[in-house]
């Protein structure tokens, strides 16, 4: 037989909002009894040693196809086929290949020298060792001498700001390396390379992007600034004048790196010289006719042109 349904003074019904609130306004201690004690059978737990022996499984399965798939990710991320691995590759290649074509330019152009010297000395004695002292004079031959080598390189990592994981490094321009060499030059430097390239009155130190270059060629820090002259004038000049002070500054404010270091016997390379075209040979002026009171002139007249001539790439 169902139980009877219980309502309240009022009618409503023992669970609408109306009644439970009139209730608790009447009296808190009856909102109990106009709630119908109901059983409500409890489900079964489905924690039983079949359902924890199949979680068990389920888990290692799993753990095994995520380890599987790691290692899968991970051989294919170094395997031959990886981009980045063949850049490299490529890259080491490159290297290599314009390594080789640098010895040989060398050993053309040492072969070229024997044979320019053969020639010139076939038609003039001495004009190869007049013509080695002009380069030695130039860039155009290696130059061996005593000297310092000033070496320039970029600050230490800067302390890190609040949630930074590293700080800023201040970096070396190429204003810091063009203030340098001028300072050297003006001490009395007789030649300088940087990092192995030979300066001469033609040479640009420029930046593109990040990186240095020196007559094109992209240099990397450390920079080695390679003089030749007196250690102890070069060094002695470069701090008294006003180069010293702007490399102690940028010392102090930015934390760029100096180190000073001179040798008995240091090298300078050549610089590649162009190559000579075409030439003509200069007339010897006519000797001056006795009595005449001022020497003839010559064939051909230096300013107009139709005299000495020397063009070169």
């Amino acid at each position: 037989m169902p139980a009877p349904t219980r309502s309240t003074p009022h009618g409503e019904t023992p669970y609408s909002p109306s009644s439970l609130l009139r209730a608790l306004t009447a009296n808190p201690y009856d909102v109990d009894a106009l709630r119908e004690r109901e059983s409500h059978p409890e489900p079964a737990s489905p924690d039983t040693t079949a359902m924890r022996t199949l979680t068990v499984l389920l888990a290692l399965a799993l753990g095994f196809v995520v380890a599987v798939a790691v290692v899968d990710l991970r051989q294919g991320a170094a395997g031959d086929d990886d981009p980045r691995a063949l850049l490299e590759q490529e890259v080491i290649e490159a290297r290599g290949e314009i390594d080789a074509l640098e010895n040989r330019q060398e050993t053309l152009e040492g072969e070229v020298a024997d044979a320019q010297a053969a020639v010139l000395d076939g038609t003039d004695a001495g004009a190869s060792e007049r013509l080695h002292a002009y380069e030695a004079a130039g860039t155009g031959s290696a130059r061996t001498g005593p000297g310092v080598v000033l070496t320039v390189e970029d600050s230490a990592p800067l302390p890190a700001g609040p949630g930074g994981t590293e700080g800023n490094v201040n970096r070396v321009t190429d204003g810091d390396l063009q203030i340098a060499v001028n300072g050297l030059w003006a001490a009395g430097a007789e030649a300088i390379a940087v990092n192995g390239q030979r300066l001469s009155a033609t040479s640009a130190i420029r930046t593109a992007g990040s990186a240095v270059l020196v007559d094109f060629r992209p240099l990397s820090p450390p920079y080695e600034i390679t003089a030749l002259g007196d250690p102890g004038d070069l060094r002695e000049g470069v701090d008294a004048g006003e180069t010293g002070q702007y490399l102690s500054g940028i010392s102090t404010r930015f934390g760029i790196q100096l180190s000073w270091s001179s040798a008995e016997e240091l090298t300078v390379p050549a610089r590649t010289v162009g190559t000579l075209h075409e030439a003509s040979v200069l007339e010897t002026p006519r000797p001056s006719t006795p009595g005449a009171g001022s020497s003839a002139a010559p064939d051909s007249d230096p300013a107009s042109g139709d005299g000495s001539r020397k063009e070169s790439e």
